[in-house]
């Protein structure tokens, strides 16, 4: 069963009628546990021993982590004035080690699931090629099937847990809200990564029912079934056309498919968010935006403020902080100050942070080569950028380009999005060398052909009207939403002006929308 499915928005139907019975109030939150479990079951994944395993190390690990910041600060509070300031900052860092054990604990047994399961055999094949043994990424316990949403879960939970160390919340005593907060079934399958001081007043107090929160909850999910199943489904043949034979096809072919996979991914990933968080609306329960019209970027760091929103800002918050003031950082910092220009010695704590980062990012998202080189690329552009800010704003001034400019503007929208569309030869292509040969037929064999074939493989007039029409929709909306929320201005429509919006939408996805069979069409970002 997938969001997108007859099945889930049956489940969903269902749930929403049980959740606002009179009787229900008080254990909605029940409800919604045993629902996340039901759907987690329901999406064929029955691997739920990883899951349970998770919460239960992440429930006593914070209960522990929480323990030690009280025992802390009632020790402080009675000795304050009393003992010597040394003596009680020697305390302090004592217990900061002991917090540091369980932490290091729980993190190891819950990454070191994610490492086996996910990277084992990727990791254990390269050892294999090194010495000569082809066959060690065949070991039995590492065939098992990767969980669904592990990678989610699984940074949420040690996110939750680095915030009670740092006494940023409490712990939750309750086991089974913490189940409820590990496996949440909106976001367990694409996230957003949720943080527990937002979501556990959200998740675990009664809701009322709201006709406003309704009627949000399904524009958003009218607009994200539009996204997915009239341009992200109608153009994934054509993309998946020009891939699949990416070795007869032109490098100018193989640009536009980078620049199509960019469209459809966005389609598909924001699509999905859109309709989780419309579920998750109606439930009375926001989630956390994870995009922001990502194709008006000016910069790929800009990009990557507005795309995957909540990843985004785990690894800012639990990875890049805390390695740029590490000690390695300090160190590194030292000696670029010595060799280097004062302007890019300032940054080389963020570099080595950053390049960390990108890496962790790539790998994050798959075991593979194509997915490091994916993220190394990434953090080179990015850090290259960094490093050459000060040449680009002189040049910007001789040139007398005003970064308001709009000309200007626009440049640099498209500059970005074609670094974004080469950069998706990584995850579109099969292998590492398939996606070393796409840039080199891009670079080196692009070829202009304006023949349909080359231009738009497989594509029927159909689909350019549909593909067509529903850009245009979707162009417009994005440019509106710059400006306000777009469900702002629909609700200030008259009422029959804004039945008339839902019915079109309802109608197109009806009518243009690619149905598979039973409606159980999956998203791109299910395979993280």
């Amino acid at each position: 069963m997938t969001i997108n499915s007859l099945a889930f928005l049956i489940f969903f139907m269902v749930l929403t009628i049980l959740y606002y019975l009179p009787f229900v109030k008080k254990y909605q939150w029940v409800l919604l546990l045993a629902a996340s479990y039901i759907f987690y079951t329901l999406a064929g994944n029955h691997n739920l021993i990883y899951i349970i395993i998770t919460t239960i190390v992440t429930y006593i690990g914070a209960i522990l982590l929480d323990r030690k910041n009280t025992i802390q600060e009632e020790y402080v509070k009675a000795h304050k004035g009393i003992l010597p300031k040394q003596e009680i900052k020697d305390y302090k860092e004592k217990i900061k080690k002991e917090k540091h054990k369980i932490t290091f604990f729980c993190v190891f047994i819950n990454l070191g699931m994610l490492i086996v399961i996910k990277y084992g055999s990727f990791l254990m094949g390269n050892v294999g090629r090194i010495f000569g043994k082809e066959n060690l990424s065949d070991i039995s316990f590492l065939q098992i099937a990767v969980p669904l949403g592990i990678s989610y879960y699984t940074l949420i939970s040690i996110g939750y847990l680095l915030d009670v160390s740092k006494g940023k919340c409490k712990s939750e005593k309750n086991l089974f809200k913490t189940a409820l907060f590990v496996s949440y079934f909106p976001q367990i399958t694409q996230g957003p990564f949720s943080r527990f001081t937002e979501m556990a007043p959200r998740l675990f107090t009664s809701h009322k029912f709201s006709y406003e929160n309704l009627s949000y909850g399904c524009q958003r999910i009218l607009w994200g079934f539009f996204k997915k199943m009239v341009i992200a489904d109608r153009m994934k043949p054509m993309v998946d056309a020009i891939f699949e034979n990416y070795q007869e096809c032109s490098g100018f072919s193989l640009l536009l498919g980078c620049m199509y996979f960019s469209i459809q991914l966005y389609a598909d990933f924001s699509g999905y968010m859109d309709i989780v968080c419309g579920c998750s609306n109606i439930l009375g329960i926001e989630l956390a935006e994870n995009f922001k019209r990502p194709f008006f970027s000016k910069s790929l760091a800009e990009y990557w403020r507005r795309w995957h929103i909540t990843l985004c800002s785990w690894f800012r918050d639990y990875l890049f902080y805390p390695l740029s003031i590490s000690k390695a950082a300090v160190k590194f910092g030292r000696i670029g100050k010595k060799i280097l220009p004062p302007s890019i010695a300032k940054l080389v704590p963020s570099i080595f942070a950053l390049s960390i980062i990108w890496l962790s990012t790539g790998l994050w998202h798959d075991a593979s080569w194509r997915y490091v080189f994916w993220g190394i690329y990434n953090g080179v552009i990015i850090i290259a950028s960094m490093c050459l800010e000060p040449w680009f704003i002189k040049i910007e001034k001789k040139l007398n380009i005003k970064a308001e400019n709009k000309l200007f503007q626009g440049f640099q929208m498209i500059r970005t999005f074609l670094i974004i569309s080469l950069l998706k030869v990584f995850p579109i292509a099969n292998s590492t060398k398939g996606s070393l040969v796409i840039l080199y037929k891009i670079f080196f064999e692009f070829q202009m052909e304006l023949s349909r074939a080359a231009c738009f493989p497989t594509f029927k007039t159909e689909d350019f009207f549909c593909v067509g029409i529903g850009l245009l929709i979707f162009i417009y909306v994005s440019f509106k939403q710059e400006k306000a929320p777009m469900h702002e201005s629909i609700n200030r429509c008259p009422f029959v002006v804004r039945w008339a919006i839902y019915l079109v939408l309802l109608l197109m996805i009806l009518t243009f929308g690619v149905f598979d069979t039973g409606l159980t069409g999956g998203f791109e970002y299910a395979q993280y």
